[in-house]
């Protein structure tokens, strides 16, 4: 549920229940892409993110790369001319290769979070935008 108060916004969820899948046009917040990819391959059903056909020409190829590395750790992904059709499921651990994109490493970072073992190659091109990433990620990681 997401509620409103005045100064705030609280998001929460029923943590006996499982996050389903959405469908969602992400034009206007397209560097998002990456991030949400990686959410729906642990949601329940099938999610769909449209109205991003042009981030094929961001740092790397965002909707057809995102699509071959989360396939390589055993997603169910269908590219489309504007986006990205996700199926939810079991994910396993694996090297993920970033195609020297700041978004997709960060991203398949979070991915590391609930799947054990992701490898992420060429760490450094996070300092394109977020310099601290990693060692910020350990703090959130550290039990």
């Amino acid at each position: 549920t997401v509620r409103f108060d005045q100064d705030d916004v609280v998001v929460s969820r029923d943590p006996s229940s499982r996050l389903t899948a959405f469908d969602v046009n992400m034009r206007e917040c397209s560097d998002l892409v990456p991030t949400w990819a990686v959410v729906a391959t642990q949601l329940t059903g099938t999610t769909r993110i449209s109205g991003v056909g042009f981030v094929r020409n961001k740092e790397s190829d965002r909707i057809g790369d995102l699509a071959r590395e989360l396939s390589r750790l055993g997603a169910s992904v269908r590219t489309t001319s504007d986006g990205l059709e996700i199926e939810g499921g079991a994910l396993h651990g694996g090297s993920v290769a970033t195609h020297h994109d700041h978004r997709l490493a960060m991203a398949f970072g979070i991915l590391g979070t609930v799947v054990d073992g992701i490898i992420v190659d060429d760490p450094s091109v996070v300092s394109k935008s977020w310099p601290n990433f990693w060692n910020d990620m350990g703090i959130v990681t550290s039990p």
